[in-house]
């Protein structure tokens, strides 16, 4: 898989951490659902895109968690993100005590690499600790 980022879609930064969520060369693309050929037709002409959505988390520079989520096909890398308002939606919803109605691959995306960031910070906190 080409690593190579063609777009960031969104970057910020948390107490520890700075988190960059980009899009990446789909190589793999299965577009076995596409029985009219429109989709194809769409990315051939550009009106789509297809990407991987990678989001990696960084502490000091070093990736230390990763997501990835393939098969992506938009617009625009913006209408990716289309599913931040999923979230705000969500967080609406629990504000006035109520589960959330809708999930979000984005959001879920991000909170599985932070996790995977947050387990590796442990693991090397407990190996210096042995020493």
């Amino acid at each position: 898989m080409c690593t190579q980022s063609i777009g960031t879609i969104r970057e910020f930064k948390t107490k520890s951490f700075r988190v960059v969520v980009d899009a990446i060369p789909e190589d793999d693309l299965d577009l076995s659902f596409d029985e009219t050929g429109e989709v194809a037709r769409k990315l051939d002409n550009g009106t789509y895109i297809a990407f991987v959505a990678r989001v990696r988390v960084l502490f000091h520079g070093n990736e230390i968690g990763t997501d990835y989520l393939g098969g992506c096909i938009y617009e625009s890398l913006d209408a990716f993100q289309d599913h931040r308002e999923v979230g705000r939606q969500n967080a609406e919803y629990e504000r006035l005590g109520e589960k959330g109605r809708c999930g979000s691959y984005f959001r879920d995306m991000i909170r599985s690499a932070c996790a995977e960031a947050r387990e590796a910070l442990a693991r090397t906190k407990r190996m210096g600790e042995r020493d």
